[in-house]
């Protein structure tokens, strides 16, 4: 009689069927899966008998009496893909998780004004599940929002709270018409910064910079203090950016310095203002660039020695003959005064068509270890659009020839990227917008990462990031394009158990919404990298939760095994498995069909087989056929044994993961 187990109980999962399920052999981990144990004995018959006892509370030992009673389970039905993990099915890298919406929009909203635009991200460096995020909530087509929000949390990016910030606009109970140019950041306690411009009239003909703090990580913040507020318009603010001295060893530990483009009426250069108060009192605004520069995309950065390197984009360079340049100034009284300006890099500007973004904005990043910097930016390279990179490790005193580190195809638009580091300076991460998915389609695009393991020397394949295209005419039409912001961020990586947490706008629920999703630190696909974009670091720290052989998801099947599979940890998913009958008598043969994690690099497959469920050897198949499933990154393996023997005989598979 020819029968095979399919029940996937807790009592299944014993010794006595499986071995020890977790086996340290030096490095290995190896793991049995039961679904698929199955017997081939010598009658010509396939029956489907219910068992008579209830299985699942029923011991290994007596399983195995069952069996010699020729009572032992149904022979299981076909079953097709169930995994819940939309990333994989998608066909994204099993490094990338799900894509996450941060939360509704806003009821104070309009229904009819619900875009968000312009998202930028910060981890906390004391505290690597600790995120904030902020946004445009409500975009003009003229200019500014409704208001700016802002998403909170404490899980690395798995969950979210999102609210509008409190007392900005009048929508909240604040004094600003509109705000808009928002970006968040932490200092050394854990408190939360928001800064922003505040529009002081209906048109932004005058505006603030504002800042908006919270002291409870962001389950409330303060009203919004004003850093500096336009009075005439000789002096317009626009642009802001902020950097908060996080090193505790360095003079100005916890000073804030808030950098903006301060169009006056022949220049616009790059102003300043900094707090050393936890940003209730600011400093009077001095320049970082000479007043006749011509700038925008200020970029402040604390360096571990309490240096200050602001990168900026240059639209009149003497130091490129003439041309337009990103070039750097420097603060060694942590921007009080800063150096003369040195070349980063002559640049070009580069626009995508139909699309309002960051054309002369770059974007930089330092890390907590060398303090060297990295930046990237848009650009035309060698005809092509690119994204391109470039590195200084004597701050900013030199810098490595750019090269592009997107690898879209040559008429693919590429903009609004976003770098960040990781604390040591190896993994370094560049996101950005990609319409390469859809070729010919101008407003159709897809959020796409970069990423270096060895700090910028070397990059990997881009990734794709998003399960499906955004298509920019749902945003806004303001009249320099489709409005999804002029920039985005990205938290860094913080190791291999930290992903790095883009943010982007996506309007894929029908209008402009902020999305973020976990992309695992790995040069090849690995365990570790697949559970990092889907478990936080608090999660990881809990074997029970996050080790191999947890099962967050009570569906019985185990963490490595939901990776092996393809699965979803955090749902009620199974393997795709079926087994079939081919033949009669002595020459019947059994096939079993599984769907395994193809680019997985640290699992092997193989089948045992036993006469009596205590003693195991290696099956070898006498057919084995292998389907690429397309767009998933699995395959379809099925493997024939037979033909059969006097002797029942039953196969389990086993995956072993040589990484842990």
């Amino acid at each position: 009689m020819m029968k095979a187990r399919q029940t996937t109980t807790k009592a299944i999962l014993s010794r006595g069927i499986l071995g020890i399920l977790a086996l340290g052999i030096g490095s290995t981990l190896s793991q049995a899966w039961p679904l698929l144990d199955g017997c081939l004995p010598s009658t010509n018959s396939l029956t489907r008998e219910q068992p008579v006892l209830p299985l699942e509370r029923l011991s290994s030992g007596k399983l195995m009496l069952l069996d010699r009673g020729g009572d032992l389970v149904q022979w299981p039905a076909s079953i097709g893909h169930r995994s819940t993990d939309l990333s994989i099915i998608a066909g994204l890298d099993p490094r990338v998780g799900l894509n996450l919406r941060l939360g509704p929009d806003p009821a104070a909203l309009p229904a009819n004004q619900r875009a968000q635009a312009e998202p930028h991200i910060a981890r906390d460096p004391g505290n690597p599940d600790a995120l904030a995020a902020t946004f445009q909530e409500g975009r003009y087509t003229d200019g500014g929002a409704i208001d700016c929000g802002y998403a909170i949390s404490h899980d690395g990016g798995l969950s979210w709270s999102r609210a509008l910030i409190p007392s900005l606009t009048q929508v909240t109970g604040g004094p600003y018409y509109r705000a808009t140019d928002p970006v968040a950041g932490f200092d050394l306690q854990g408190n939360i910064y928001l800064n922003t411009l505040g529009a002081l009239d209906s048109t932004f003909n005058f505006g603030a910079v504002a800042i908006s703090r919270s002291t409870n990580g962001g389950a409330t913040f303060g009203a919004p203090v004003e850093i500096f507020r336009q009075t005439s318009s000789s002096l317009s603010p626009d642009k802001n950016w902020m950097a908060i001295n996080t090193f505790s060893n360095t003079p100005t530990a916890g000073r804030i310095v808030v950098t903006w483009t301060m169009f006056m009426p022949s220049s616009y250069p790059i102003a300043r203002s900094y707090s050393n108060d936890g940003g209730k009192t600011w400093s009077s605004v001095g320049y970082a660039t000479p007043t006749s520069y011509f700038c925008q995309g200020s970029q402040p950065l604390f360096l571990p020695d309490g240096t200050l390197a602001m990168p900026y984009w240059n639209f009149s360079s003497s130091l490129a003959a003439g041309a337009e340049a990103i070039e750097i100034v420097t603060s060694t009284n942590g921007g009080v005064s800063f150096s003369s300006a040195r070349l980063v890099t002559a640049v070009t500007e580069y626009s995508a068509p139909g699309i309002r973004q960051g054309t002369f904005l770059p974007s930089a990043a330092t890390d907590r270890t060398n303090g060297a910097l990295y930046v990237a930016y848009q650009t035309l390279y060698q005809g092509a659009p690119r994204i391109m990179f470039t590195k200084s490790v004597n701050k900013g005193t030199n810098w490595s020839l750019p090269k592009p580190i997107s690898d879209n195809p040559a008429n693919s638009p590429v903009f609004n990227p976003a770098i960040s580091v990781s604390p040591d300076g190896q993994t370094v991460t560049a996101t950005f917008y990609d319409e390469r998915m859809n070729p010919g389609q101008t407003y159709l695009l897809d959020e796409f990462l970069a990423q270096s393991l060895d700090g910028g020397n070397t990059w990997q394949p881009n990734l794709r990031l998003t399960t499906v295209s955004s298509d920019a005419r749902l945003a806004p039409l303001t009249s320099s394009g489709y409005m999804l912001g002029d920039y985005q961020g990205v938290a860094p990586a913080d190791g291999p158990d930290v992903p790095a947490v883009p943010i982007w706008i996506d309007t894929r629920s029908g209008n402009p919404d902020p999305f973020i999703t976990r992309v695992g630190v790995a040069s090849q696909v690995t365990f570790r990298s697949w559970r990092a974009a889907r478990f936080s670091l608090s999660q990881i720290g809990d074997p029970a939760t996050g080790g191999p052989a947890a099962d967050p998801d009570a569906d019985h099947v185990l963490n490595m095994l939901e990776y092996a599979f393809a699965l979803d940890p955090w749902q009620k998913d199974q393997p795709a498995v079926s087994f079939q009958l081919l033949g009669s008598g002595a020459s019947a043969v059994v096939t079993a069909t599984y769907e395994r994690l193809r680019t997985a690099s640290d699992l092997s497959y193989a089948w045992v087989r036993s006469a009596n469920l205590v003693n195991w050897s290696t099956a070898i198949a006498s057919n084995i056929v292998v389907t690429t499933n397309s767009p998933r990154l699995t395959d379809t393996v099925t493997s024939s044994f037979g033909p059969a023997t006097n002797t029942a005989q039953y196969y389990r598979l086993t995956v072993t993961n040589a990484g842990l």
